[in-house]
């Protein structure tokens, strides 16, 4: 009993420490995680604006194309030194953006703040036309993320006439529609998010490794007190159970005695009746003392037929039942084999059997079903007609729990916890319903 106790701190424990620090850590993360992307978000618009501003200073020290001398497609930098995009300060990573006009040709383009220069610039004109093409907005391509913005933009268009004066040159404003394709290197920055993810979850797990020894260790203190007063109270039951024996045995002894000289009575029927109760109650308190213990030595396995234990416990009740006038319906599988300990599934017959005898209303109905399910586990169903349908399912293998209704019958209210002990001993399970006046016992092993 101390031992599950102490198991269920740690586990409880562990399992609690685990839910908030890995809500930590997941905090932490994903705060880190949108911080980044948000980041990136203001280096892309960044990128864009540094793109604008080299774009018009560009044109405004070199005329060129349709709205200048020569070519406006201006190609591949062609950056000034007056570039304020040129290594910007304010724009530590790496980058290039590529502008598009309304028939889709580049019309200015910088590739020169991205490693290794200029011998990729066909590339990433390609991948620019690409997001072009594909009318994306934002996205990634391996560790870039790109952005694409399309807006309008007011250009100084030169032309030249020949006057009487000789040629000169014409400026007009005109409004021509641009697209920035840019893109942005977040290696650097991604690989300080994983550096970080990594090493935040590498401190949590040594974090969790130690105070799971911390808590394993300081368990055994913790119940120590308890263990000790567990052990006292076993021993007690124990030693009071055998001493209980020999006071009863004369007790009976003295009462065959009296019954060979004065006959039975009322009197002596009902002493035999407590005699028996007590003798039960210690057998009960001793065996519930040795399964607390867990300890499969004190009961060995072995493989058995089930169906002939439960077809001697049907044998051994039917005549009880039917002097009752009950009616006993049960239902045996053929061939039905398991390992266990014959003695305690022997035993869990006889106190579910015991306990519809007990608590099944007058005329009722006791129902036993023994088979073997789809999972080739074993399943054995009590069920029977009850009084009570308000009772408390939930505390009915508590130790000395009676139901109100049922507290005047006989009885110590250990069997069920007994019952349910050599369940959990056998790595099994059990389920307790109640349905239109009845009680249903489903056991798994």
């Amino acid at each position: 009993m101390i031992r599950k106790l102490r198991l269920r701190f740690i586990l409880a424990a562990l399992v609690s420490i685990l839910f908030v620090l890995a809500a930590t850590i997941a905090a932490i993360n994903v705060s880190n995680y949108m911080k980044v992307e948000r980041e990136t978000k203001e280096s892309l618009d960044s990128v864009i604006e540094y793109g604008h501003q080299s774009r018009l200073m560009f044109y405004s020290g070199n005329w060129g194309g349709q709205y200048g001398g020569g070519q406006f497609g201006g190609g591949q930098g062609g950056m000034g030194p007056q570039d304020p995009g040129r290594r910007n300060q304010d724009l530590n990573e790496q980058y290039f953006i590529t502008v598009f006009d309304e028939s889709g040709s580049i019309e200015y383009d910088d590739y020169t703040h991205i490693a290794p220069g200029d011998s990729d610039a066909e590339l990433r004109q390609l991948m620019s036309m690409k997001i072009y093409a594909s009318g994306e907005t934002e996205g990634s391509v391996g560790q870039l993320r790109f952005k694409r913005v399309d807006t309008d933009d007011t250009v100084e268009r030169v032309t030249w006439e020949y006057g009487p004066q000789g040629p000169q040159t014409v400026t007009e404003e005109i409004e021509v529609k641009l697209t920035f394709v840019a893109f942005l290197d977040t290696s650097e920055r991604y690989h300080n998010f994983n550096n970080f993810f990594v090493s935040s979850m590498v401190i949590a797990a040594i974090s969790y490794t130690v105070l799971a020894l911390l808590i394993i260790l300081s368990s055994k203190l913790v119940f120590k007190t308890s263990e000790e007063s567990y052990k006292k109270q076993k021993a007690f039951i124990t030693n009071a159970s055998h001493e209980l024996k020999t006071p009863l045995t004369i007790i009976s002894t003295d009462l065959e005695l009296i019954e060979m000289d004065h006959g039975k009575t009322e009197w002596t029927e009902s002493i035999h009746d407590q005699v028996l109760r007590l003798n039960t109650m210690t057998k009960q308190l001793v065996t519930l003392s040795r399964l607390d213990e867990a300890n499969l030595d004190n009961y060995p396995f072995a493989t058995f037929s089930l169906t002939q234990l439960a077809d001697e416990s049907i044998e051994a009740f039917a005549p009880t039942y039917k002097n009752r006038e009950l009616t006993f319906k049960h239902e045996v599988g053929l061939d039905i084999d398991i390992r266990a300990n014959k003695y305690l599934i022997n035993e869990l017959f006889y106190i579910f059997l015991d306990n519809a005898l007990k608590y099944t209303k007058n005329k009722g109905e006791v129902t036993l079903i023994v088979r073997k399910n789809i999972n080739k586990k074993v399943d054995i169903i009590f069920s029977n007609d009850i009084e009570d349908d308000e009772m408390d399912t939930n505390q009915l293998f508590e130790r000395f729990y009676r139901s109100p209704k049922s507290s005047s019958k006989e009885g110590s209210g250990i069997g069920l916890s007994i019952a349910k002990e050599i369940i959990e001993l056998h790595k099994g399970k059990v389920n307790v319903s109640v349905k239109e006046g009845k009680i249903y016992f489903n056991i798994t092993l």
